[in-house]
């Protein structure tokens, strides 16, 4: 009897049970976006150091061809696909693919080489999208891309009045998916990038104001060929930055200057 009684005493009733289960899932509730800012956090902090590590690499290329960014487009074509400069960057410095991928992303490491030697990073219907193949990238085909580069590239010199100015050149690439200029690589809510003096930090706005640059994924021109205003984006004003005379476009980019204004159609 007694023993009956200690086992009714020790067991729990569905009641207690319930609220046992009740407290579990409310502090799962609380810990989980906790977790979750965590990990997003660590994952910036490696594609800060990611972009400094491909900082480095960039600096060593300057070194070897006086000041320049590493690029296969001609002068005749400097408006062109952007990204082969990184993959030719990656090729020559044999540097690990992965330093190319945001871990925020699902975007995968490339292990596919061309004839060259450079890491495919971008790929379409099982083929590297070069300078000219496929003729277009435009809303027909973009789903179809994929992406092994979390990170989109200006490959052209900086000049302006303020020459030793540093400059963005390279950072995580727009949303190309949705047509929206903004990256997407931390859910809208920054960007990592990389400046020309090789220090990387995570910026909340498209708008880069210390280099008065309005849009780093679009084509800021104040001036037309003509010398006429408004040129390309003349008009455009974002968080406050106008384009003005002396705007150092620094326009991010993976594919030409051309399709990507067209894909990034929405702020």
């Amino acid at each position: 009897m007694l023993r009956n009684r200690l086992r009714a005493m020790r067991a729990f009733t569905l009641v207690e049970l319930l609220v046992v289960i009740g407290i579990i899932a409310v502090l799962i509730g609380l810990l989980l976006p906790a977790l979750h800012r965590a990990r997003r956090q660590a994952n910036r902090t490696v594609t800060l150091a990611q972009l400094q590590q491909i900082g480095q690499a960039m600096a060593n290329y300057a070194v070897e061809f006086k000041g320049a960014h590493p690029t296969n487009l001609t002068d005749e074509n400097e408006d062109g696909r952007a990204l082969g400069g990184l993959a030719l960057l990656a090729g020559r410095y044999k540097l690990p693919t992965k330093l190319f991928i945001n871990p925020n992303t699902d975007d995968t490491p490339a292990t596919e080489f061309n004839a060259e030697g450079w890491p495919i990073l971008i790929e379409i219907d099982g083929a590297e999208i070069t300078t000219t193949s496929p003729a277009t990238i435009d809303a027909s085909n973009i789903a179809s891309v994929k992406w092994h580069c979390s990170f989109a590239y200006d490959h052209e010199r900086k000049r302006s009045g303020r020459r030793l100015a540093p400059r963005v050149y390279l950072g995580d690439r727009a949303d190309y998916g949705r047509g929206r200029s903004f990256s997407a690589n931390w859910n809208g809510e920054g960007m990592c990038l990389l400046w020309t003096d090789q220090h990387a930090e995570f910026s909340k706005t498209k708008a880069v104001k210390d280099q008065r640059d309005p849009n780093i994924y679009h084509h800021n021109q104040y001036f037309d060929e003509n010398g006429n205003f408004p040129g390309e984006g003349g008009t455009e004003v974002v968080d406050g930055v106008p384009v003005t005379p002396t705007t150092v476009d620094s326009h991010l980019r993976v594919f030409s200057e051309e399709e990507d204004d067209t894909l990034l159609s929405q702020p």
